[in-house]
């Protein structure tokens, strides 16, 4: 009699089944881990309150982010070369602009600028290093000014010119529209010398951005990359006692790690990064015939999101139930009821697999 009854409910039982792996599958694309967590030694504070702490109970970063910064996308420049400026300011004040000046090695004024930053904080720029004012080789100042008390600084070196107005290569000045995990990601971008970006893909199993280009010439690339698309951290220290009971940690408390870049494979260091709790602008030099660039950091939102897992998961239901009514089988006769819902439990391994 049990087997009786066991036979007549297979059916049923194979409808069961693909809940579980619809369940599974779900779950798996829905969870997805950023990093890997380290036990470490105990920490002698765990138990007190302290200004480290209150400071990350508000789940700000303001310890790690200066209040005014900025940066060139390159260490030195030729006559006709554009420059990039990037930065951000941590407090906006409302409509005021970021004012930028250029000061030669003879303190002469040689550039001078004026911006309003992104709802964020971040901005760029760019200026041409060409014309009758830049003949002078040596370090240049960049002075920037936000308000009446903030300023940042920075420097370059000039190779030198004839005074001549020579204009490099054009400077593409847009913005690319990343989709991925279902949300449209929006990238702004300067890139130079006529060399132009072809496509930015995500691959979620490798915690890499991916850009591919078209470089003529030697350049550069400056990108802004939401936190909320990808990020890089330092992972959580915690200890065993704090792993075993479930402890969350916000990605946003941790430290930021620097994000590891390529360009057609090969390791690059020579890159420079502003960054805010929002964003973070990289400038990363290329050199003629190039075609990828790759960014690998500790997070990235995955290729395909939930509802690709809900309709995979709603096909597999939607089989299994047709099988149960017709008779169809997906494995033969003689293989066990058993066998049947190892063999699914397996193929829904893999399938998570697919969507971390």
């Amino acid at each position: 009699m049990i087997l009786e009854y066991w036979l007549a409910n297979m059916r049923t039982l194979s409808v069961v089944c693909a809940a579980l792996v619809a369940i599974m599958i779900i779950s798996g694309s829905l969870s997805f881990p950023a990093f890997a967590q380290t036990p470490g030694p105990p920490n002698p504070n765990a138990n007190k309150t302290t200004a480290y702490t209150l400071l990350h109970q508000n789940g700000t970063n303001i310890a790690s982010t200066p209040p005014f910064v900025i940066k060139t996308d390159l260490p030195s420049y030729n006559q006709g070369d554009a420059v990039v400026i990037s930065g951000h300011v941590r407090q906006l004040q409302n409509a005021t602009a970021v004012a930028i000046k250029v000061i030669s090695p003879l303190r002469n004024l040689v550039g001078i600028a004026q911006l309003l930053p992104a709802s964020d904080g971040s901005f760029t720029t760019t200026f041409k290093v060409t014309g009758p004012l830049w003949k002078d080789a040596g370090n240049y100042t960049i002075i920037a000014n936000y308000g009446r008390y903030t300023q940042a600084n920075a420097t370059f070196y000039y190779n030198g010119g004839n005074g001549d107005i020579i204009f490099g290569g054009k400077v593409t000045n847009d913005t690319y529209h990343l989709q991925s995990g279902g949300v449209t990601y929006d990238i702004p971008y300067i890139i130079k010398n006529g060399a132009s970006v072809k496509s930015m893909d995500v691959y979620a199993d490798k915690f890499m951005l991916e850009i591919t280009i078209s470089a003529p010439s030697d350049g550069s690339l400056t990108l802004t990359l939401p936190r909320e698309l990808m990020d890089s951290k330092v992972p959580a220290n915690l200890t065993k006692d704090q792993i075993m009971a479930g402890i969350k940690i916000n990605p946003n408390d941790l430290q930021d790690a620097n994000y590891i870049v390529t360009v057609n494979q090969k390791l690059v260091n020579q890159f420079t990064e502003t960054k805010n709790p929002n964003v973070r602008i990289l400038s990363i030099p290329f050199h003629q015939g190039d075609t990828t660039i790759d960014i690998i950091g500790t997070m990235i939102v995955p290729e395909f999101g939930p509802i690709a897992a809900l309709v995979l998961a709603i096909a597999i239901i939607s089989i299994i139930a047709v099988s149960a009514k017709t008779g169809l089988r997906f494995m033969p006769r003689h293989s066990g009821h058993s066998f049947y819902c190892q063999n699914i439990y397996l193929r829904s391994s893999q399938l998570q697999n697919f969507f971390i």
